[in-house]
């Protein structure tokens, strides 16, 4: 079974649809700043990406450059700058970040009402906690959204691995995946081995950006496999997964491209429009833990 990352773009973006006529109504244009900082070459595909959904929901996105030099305290002086917008409903800072910057040091900066990817420290713990995060962050999201439609959901006593640690990607998806009563095994760099805890899973997702580190041999028969990595090889984008032997074994996988990607895309903007809603019911309550 192929988890069609387009085709559940696709529904998302008809129910969005609807919420952005009614926001353009009430005379409110969604609206997205995307700080990116210096040259990552899968951030550049992210965003063009990103920049194409907007156009075709008609979300207004705002690319801010900043050289690779930039220093922490220019960035947090961006995101100050657009949390005091009245006419920006998202704000984002691009990850990965230049080796110089450490996202621990500027996520605090991130306006917290326009936290639409979730990397603000309060949504963060918000998330372990399990409930109270105003935005659930957009890959995370993606990928709760494409296990509700494998086999083996829903997660209540399913063995599951996260491959990967980030606090972009591994942390949010296993506390999500810990909410849903899975139980949660999270491997990464520093882990002695794969094995035996991925021939284990009944789910597995990798975040990681090292091309083929999971093969057919290494997935337990059956399984359900979302590929979260994204790597260019040659000009070509590839995921972690060897997806020709993986998809001999799995009983649902992702593709590279085409999997949690266009997911990823339509969940932030999802993000934004909430945002936008709130800010034009005048509402900044916390909301409960979802990822639909």
């Amino acid at each position: 079974m192929i988890l069609d990352g387009k085709a559940v773009a696709a529904e998302l973006r008809t129910e969005l649809l609807s919420r952005i006529v009614a926001l353009r109504e009430r005379g409110t244009h969604p609206r997205l700043a995307v700080i990116f900082v210096g040259e990552d070459d899968s951030s550049h595909a992210y965003i063009r990406n990103l920049e194409r959904t907007g156009e075709r929901l008609d979300v207004a996105v705002e690319i801010e450059r900043l050289p690779e030099s930039a220093n922490t305290a220019v960035v947090r002086e961006r995101l100050a700058r657009l949390g005091c917008d009245d006419s920006v409903h998202g704000v984002m800072l691009q990850q990965p970040l230049p080796p110089h910057l450490s996202i621990r040091e500027i996520a605090d900066a991130i306006p917290q009402q326009k936290d639409v990817d979730g990397s603000h420290p309060s949504n963060q713990g918000h998330i372990a906690f399990g409930r109270g995060a105003l935005f659930i962050p957009a890959t995370p999201a993606a990928v709760m959204l494409l296990l509700e439609r494998s086999p083996h959901w829903p997660l209540r006593g399913r063995s599951a691995v996260m491959i990967g640690r980030s606090v972009v990607v591994g942390v949010p998806v296993a506390m999500l995946m810990l909410a849903e009563d899975a139980t949660i095994t999270i491997l990464h760099r520093k882990s002695a081995s794969l094995q035996p805890y991925v021939q284990m899973a009944d789910v597995v997702v990798t975040a990681t950006g090292v091309p083929g580190i999971l093969r057919g041999e290494d997935i337990r028969r059956g399984a359900t496999v979302i590929d979260v990595g994204t790597t260019l090889v040659d000009g070509v984008l590839v995921g972690d997964v060897d997806f020709a032997s993986v998809a001999q074994v799995a009983g649902a996988i992702t593709p590279v491209p085409g999997g949690v990607g266009p997911v990823t895309n339509v969940a932030l903007m999802r993000n934004v429009v909430l945002a936008a809603e709130r800010l034009a019911e005048g509402t900044v309550a916390l909301a409960q833990t979802e990822h639909v």
